[in-house]
């Protein structure tokens, strides 16, 4: 195994593993879990290999949009193991089992420390992992809503009585107006939290427009006016 590095993409943070080899060029991808992979010749410094993904940064950033975006059906952890890798809005983490005196979890750089008292337990593992998945998009979502919520105030909106997350793998967000009720997928914790806003102010104006007419639209790009791109990059188009 190589070095773990965070790289910046144009100021993106992003997990590479870097590692010498028997190579005549420095080579970088990225891999199915987000992160990005750079093999270089043993001539080569890993300074100079950084400086080289540098110039890449753009072609990097969308292509790990890409893959979130592809992979981000799965909504969680396959086998809640240690090594794992995962996504936090849009990051690449690795998952770390570790014996607590209490369930709890906390993110530091490039991890995700899980501790349980039992660490061979996986069901605890399980619940701990999604109970703190579950609370951490509630609090990103809540900000968001609060955070849009004035601009469709002022043209007629009222705040929706009930939000709520499941696992929904057939939408990202869904409004039910005559309930006023706001729902939206948990798979969304593994996207960009810029994503998740357009996401909220998506279904926020469907409390003003029930379909996706022109006036829906105006009120979406009134909060978001880059919401043609974030959507693109939410289902992976670009």
């Amino acid at each position: 195994m190589g070095t773990l590095r965070f790289v910046s993409l144009d100021g993106r943070p992003a997990v590479c593993e870097f590692e010498q080899k028997r190579v005549k060029n420095i080579n970088v991808r990225v891999r199915d879990d987000g992160t990005l992979y750079c093999s270089y010749p043993r001539y080569v410094s890993q300074a100079e290999a950084e400086r080289f993904i540098g110039t890449a940064a753009d072609y990097l950033s969308k292509s790990i949009d890409k893959v979130l975006a592809r992979q981000a059906r799965s909504g969680r952890p396959v086998k809640y193991c240690e090594g794992e890798y995962i996504r936090v809005f849009g990051r690449a983490v690795t998952m770390h089992i570790l014996q607590g005196k209490k369930n709890a979890v906390e993110v530091t750089g490039t991890d995700v420390n899980v501790y349980v008292r039992d660490p061979s337990d996986a069901a605890q593992i399980k619940r701990t992992y999604d109970k703190w998945r579950r609370e951490s998009l509630k609090q990103v979502i809540a900000a968001y809503c609060r955070k849009v919520y004035p601009y469709f105030e002022a043209h007629g909106a009222v705040f929706p009585q009930k939000i709520s997350m499941g696992e929904y793998k057939s939408f990202w967000g869904e409004c039910v107006p005559s309930k006023s009720t706001l729902k939206f997928s948990l798979r969304l914790f593994e996207q960009r939290e810029d994503l998740v806003e357009y996401v909220v102010a998506h279904e926020f104006a469907h409390l003003l427009e029930l379909n996706h007419s022109k006036a829906f639209w105006r009120h979406v790009e009134n909060v978001i006016p880059d919401w043609k791109e974030r959507r693109r990059r939410l289902n992976g188009l670009e």
